[in-house]
């Protein structure tokens, strides 16, 4: 998940390339890629030139969000609820930091028993950093 400025065809063209979907190349003429969204014209524009299909799927209703872009619906249900609930509430310079957050755990839902080694490793590896490299580093990928 992204915080972006508007949904035209050169912001999620931008997004694309950054996930690494960017202009067919002779590597990935032969790779078979999709997206499957809610129809949105600029997804369309977005994707020419690359080696994506797009899947439109429609809705007409909105009771049927969950069953047809069922991990979508689920991700964002999640974002709502943390947002609403343990945070009540960001403000839009923090914003992407929650996201990155709730991706980061959802992502992770299932690695329950790797968790405590996991920290573990990461503890014993990383470095020590200071409150000004912190901040520093929070700027940078912020911007």
């Amino acid at each position: 998940m992204q915080v972006v400025d508007n949904a035209s065809a050169s912001t999620i063209q931008g997004f694309l390339e950054r996930l690494g979907y960017g202009p067919t190349t002779e590597e990935s003429k032969d790779l078979l890629e999709a997206i499957r969204t809610d129809g949105w014209r600029s997804y369309g524009k977005a994707i020419k030139g690359t080696n994506l299909s797009h899947y439109k799927v429609v809705l007409r209703d909105p009771k049927a969000a969950g069953r047809l872009l069922p991990w979508v619906h689920r991700v964002i249900s999640n974002a709502k609820a943390v947002i609403r609930g343990a945070h009540r509430g960001v403000s839009e310079k923090h914003l992407q930091s929650y996201l990155s957050e709730i991706c980061y755990r959802f992502n992770r839902r299932f690695w329950e028993r790797e968790l405590f080694d996991r920290l573990i490793k990461a503890c014993a590896s990383a470095e020590t950093i200071t409150y000004s490299q912190l901040a520093q580093t929070k700027d940078l990928i912020m911007n």
